[in-house]
């Protein structure tokens, strides 16, 4: 089964040639079988049925050991020098084509903390170890985890184009919505009006199951990642909708908060317009000073303080994550330093990352909460917005 554009596949391959010439690694060797590589729908935009190994070379000439039912599916890439079947025993045709390589450094998709750099199971990991000896595995092994972060972080130019419309897609449907909901409706009811605009423009949820709906959360009832509920919105009702939106398999993240009005209001009381702007503040404030050679943790503690300066607990959650293939993306996360320390807020901000941004006012016992999220890429002058920024609390009448 296919996955992916064929033009990304390429570039990413590309950018995994150069990644491994600067590394001194030779070879980086995928073994997936039933999908168990998240890195395989990237780097190789096929799904194995039955055991595959992908040997990625440095000098360009990639070659394949697969099964004769998935043969055709990498043969029709054009991605590989050589496309070998293997057919009674897998062991010796694997041990055959890694000897006639004369691997010296092979990278493997091994890594304790990230889960998209973790695709060799252990079970493919003690074969390979049995196949080859464990002394010779011992011997060229490394972690392909830093290669993979940024090819999987740093975007090409066809994965922009894929990502912008995301963005532009899902900027669309919020605004349809919003044109939609009114008091009265349950979440639910909120929710399955998004269901309604993907359908209607051949689009899915980045996140969870195709036609899921959104977060969407009535503050009053309880704010957390949960699914819409039967709760009827109320005029008074802050409600925040988290929103990922899948095209092309490439995805957008950005979450709007939206107002009831009471009948005789106007506009928003004072304390839920102020918590707005708040958290406003705190995302264009972390988009306005965050730059290439950063670290994560530096820029989570931009919004941070913003958020705590005002008056607010801290934020619970990270200022920001990547975003591309998943809502999630891994690599770099603008998140605090804790005990035990984690490498991926450690990770320094490179151009062509795509972050999500999401400094959030988050209180108890039925406090205004607001949560606002807008996506941006990083460019050599700074972070460009790709999202319509919400800056103005949208007010929906009784």
């Amino acid at each position: 089964m296919q996955l992916g554009d064929s033009m990304i596949t390429q570039e990413k391959l590309a950018q995994a040639v150069q990644l491994m010439q600067e590394n001194n690694i030779d070879t980086w060797l995928i073994l997936t079988r039933e999908g168990t590589d998240p890195s395989s729908p990237l780097l190789i935009s096929v799904r194995s049925v039955h055991l595959a190994a992908v040997f990625i070379r440095s000098n360009g000439e990639h070659v394949v050991l697969t099964s004769a039912s998935d043969y055709g599916s990498y043969k029709d890439t054009g991605l590989f020098s050589e496309v070998r079947q293997y057919e009674a025993s897998v062991d010796e045709a694997f041990l055959e084509l890694y000897n006639e390589l004369d691997i010296q450094k092979m990278a493997l998709n091994i890594s304790e903390s990230d889960h998209l750099c973790d695709g060799l199971t252990a079970g493919l990991y003690q074969w390979l170890s049995e196949v080859i000896g464990e002394e010779t595995l011992t011997d060229v092994e490394v972690s392909s985890e830093p290669m993979l972060k940024q090819i999987r972080s740093k975007k090409s130019p066809e994965e922009m184009k894929l990502i912008k419309q995301a963005v532009h897609l899902t900027d669309e449907v919020y605004a349809a919505v919003f044109k939609q909901v009114k008091a009265g409706m349950t979440e639910i009811e909120m929710g399955q009006l998004f269901v309604k605009e993907m359908k209607a423009r051949g689009v899915s949820n980045g996140l969870g199951n195709a036609f899921d709906p959104p977060m969407v959360c009535a503050v009053s009832h309880g704010l957390s990642h949960r699914k819409p509920s039967d709760y009827v919105v109320k005029p008074g009702d802050i409600v925040i909708f988290d929103f990922s939106l899948k095209y092309k398999n490439y995805v957008s993240d950005i979450a709007r908060t939206i107002y009831f009005l009471k009948p005789d209001e106007e506009e928003a009381p004072k304390d839920v317009e102020r918590a707005f702007q708040t958290a406003v503040k705190a995302i264009h404030t972390t988009i306005e000073q965050m730059k290439p050679g950063m670290k994560g943790h530096e820029v989570d503690s931009i919004g941070r303080k913003v958020i705590e300066e005002a008056g607010y607990p801290t934020i619970k959650h990270s200022v920001g994550h990547q975003v591309g293939r998943d809502t999630h993306d891994g690599g770099t996360i603008l998140g605090p330093v804790k005990t035990p320390r984690r490498p991926e807020v450690e990770g320094v901000l490179q151009v062509g990352e795509v972050y999500a941004i999401e400094p959030t006012v988050i209180q108890d016992d039925g406090l205004p909460c607001i949560l606002v999220e807008e996506n941006v890429v990083l460019t050599e002058e700074g972070a460009e917005i790709l999202s319509q920024s919400q800056k103005e609390l949208v007010l929906i009448p009784s």
